[in-house]
């Protein structure tokens, strides 16, 4: 509704004082976290001297990354500290991003300026709250074409429950990627239209970019765990993370991303995915079928439902007969991604969960995100017992195998809504 006044109000009178104050006091908010801490903010610059950027186009670029890590404060809203910008390094951006990119970006929602943007509770550079207690250390994978700050609302909240998380922007998959010198990577739009032309070509660089961005998370991860005793990366929270309580999450190809960091790294004691499988029903689309993890993982299935949600995403008779397929044939593609799925989650040996979240009103791949929360034309209220939901299972997850808490929703059977199953497949 906002934007319907904003418009009105240039149309008929053209005052854009008023337009301005309206944008104002209807700026969009996010959830305020829901824990005993506040978030503070620090970024770094990382270049991997073992990986090659093939990318880039300076010859014998190495792979360089943005890195946010996201650690507990003592400081609360209302303490009068000033909050990080919601979008850092948007304006500089800009010019290197279209305009389409920027509305997908945001899409549900609409970008129309800095006042479409809500604040935030983040503090750049803040002291890491008081006392000699360790966090643990979560690595987040955004999703294809997202920036990290896109996952705000959740990545504060999950601080303020005692968490360290750093954020990692892995650049030419996200719309943009800015560093501290001014350089701006924005998604790599030409490398992807050239795989989607050839058969089975988005599956190979879908495959390729995981293991890359996987790569990443490893890199980044001894970086961090190395940074209380290194000049060159400095923090507030180095020496309050606990190096044996690390997990992995993300969400779409970032989810693929987590599971893939599992595989690699043993450091890593839990991993959870956010709403991506391949062409086969699985998660781990690096390895064969044969490979799952060690390590608990936990599964959300919201849009890659048309594996298991006749009202999801299944194609209509018409767009089956496009595909060249009968309804029989697409049914046993779909039983047979059903039946490789369960077996591989059935398979983990520590175990593993399959959220389905899909019956909820108004969730969609993009509600792990901030998106659905900033759209006006959306149910807010809708959007925000969604993000609810979707928040107390990511964080019984990991209060359970990074902070011991046997007494979670997963444990003791409690309803966060009748609409969101829970399947369980227990360690062996």
């Amino acid at each position: 509704m906002k934007y319907v006044i904003a418009t009105i109000l240039l149309a008929f009178c053209a005052v854009l004082a008023s337009t301005e104050h309206l944008f104002a006091a209807d700026r969009p908010s996010l959830p305020l976290p829901s824990g005993p801490y506040g978030t503070g903010r620090i970024g770094y610059d990382l270049t991997d001297p073992s990986q090659p950027e093939p990318l880039s186009p300076k010859p014998n670029a190495r792979r360089r990354m943005m890195v946010y890590v996201w650690y507990p404060t003592d400081k609360k809203p209302g303490d009068k500290m000033v909050s990080a910008p919601y979008l850092p390094g948007l304006d500089e951006a800009k010019s290197k991003v279209s305009a389409g990119d920027i509305a997908d970006m945001f899409s549900p929602a609409t970008y129309e300026g800095p006042r479409s943007l809500p604040t935030t509770v983040v503090v750049d550079h803040a002291a890491v709250a008081h006392g000699s207690q360790k966090f643990p250390l979560l690595l987040f994978s955004h999703g294809w074409g997202n920036t990290i700050f896109l996952y705000t609302a959740e990545l504060e909240d999950i601080v303020s429950h005692g968490y360290i998380v750093a954020a990692i922007d892995h650049p030419y998959d996200t719309n943009y990627t800015r560093f501290p010198d001014g350089e701006v990577t924005g998604f790599a739009q030409e490398s992807f239209n050239q795989a989607a032309k050839q058969p089975h070509g988005l599956r190979a660089y879908t495959k390729e970019r995981v293991e890359i961005m996987a790569q990443d998370n490893h890199y980044a991860l001894s970086q961090l765990l190395n940074c209380a005793d290194s000049r060159k990366l400095d923090g507030p929270f180095c020496k309050r993370i606990d190096a044996g309580k690390i997990g992995a999450f993300g969400h779409s190809i970032g989810g693929l991303t987590a599971a893939r960091t599992c595989q690699i790294d043993i450091r890593v004691k839990a991993c959870m995915d956010q709403d991506s499988t391949d062409y086969r029903g699985s998660p781990f689309i690096v390895s064969d079928l044969q490979q799952t993890e060690a390590q608990p993982f936990f599964l959300y299935v919201v849009s890659s439902a048309d594996v298991w949600s006749s009202k999801a995403l299944n194609p209509s008779d018409a767009e089956l007969v496009q595909q060249k397929l009968t309804r029989p044939e697409f049914d046993s593609i779909m039983k047979e991604q059903q039946q490789n799925q369960t077996k591989q989650l059935a398979g983990i040996a520590g175990g593993s969960y399959r959220l389905m979240l899909f019956d909820l009103p108004g969730f969609i791949h993009r509600s792990f995100s901030d998106q659905t929360l900033l759209a006006s034309k959306l149910d807010h209220g809708q959007s925000l017992h969604n993000f609810h939901v979707a928040q107390t299972y990511t964080l019984a997850f990991f209060d359970k195998y990074m902070k011991g808490n046997s007494k979670t929703v997963l444990d003791t059977g409690e309803s966060v809504d009748t609409r969101a199953k829970l399947q369980v497949f227990p360690p062996h």
